[in-house]
């Protein structure tokens, strides 16, 4: 039985890495438990260093984001896979990009369990290919 949850994150981060790439960012993934900060090390068109935390989900619902201690340059994407009944629809790829302060500003803590701390997709209307929050 496949396991949706890792395929759904594997995407987003391939498919946010590539839409990086796509605006003349250079990309580097991080692999594996050592870098459990962040999933991409980016420098932008215009030299700037960066990194960025992947959220990748298959659904609509809550994201889930652990709150993390304030780190510098440290940014979000969150990439809903467009998927529907009749299989995938990348047209329906929708791609939430901000700071962590944002991140931070948006996340409502879940005290009892802190892994589901988030938010909605609803709240983070504003997110919605937000490039521009990027470094150039």
């Amino acid at each position: 039985m496949a396991d949706t949850r890792n395929q759904n994150e594997w995407s987003a981060v391939f498919l946010a890495a590539a839409e990086l790439s796509r605006r003349g960012y250079s990309v580097a993934l991080t692999l594996g438990p050592n870098a459990p900060l962040a999933d991409l090390v980016v420098r932008s068109p215009q030299g700037k260093n960066f990194i960025v935390d992947v959220k990748g989900k298959g659904r609509s619902g809550r994201w889930c984001v652990k709150p993390k201690a304030p780190t510098p340059n440290l940014f979000y994407i969150l990439v809903r896979l467009g998927m529907t009944p009749a299989g995938i629809d990348r047209r329906a790829d929708t791609f939430l990009v901000m700071s962590q302060k944002t991140a931070l500003q948006l996340t409502k803590p879940n005290r009892k369990n802190p892994g589901l701390s988030g938010f909605s997709s609803q709240s983070a209307a504003a997110a919605v290919d937000h490039w521009d929050c990027l470094p150039r």
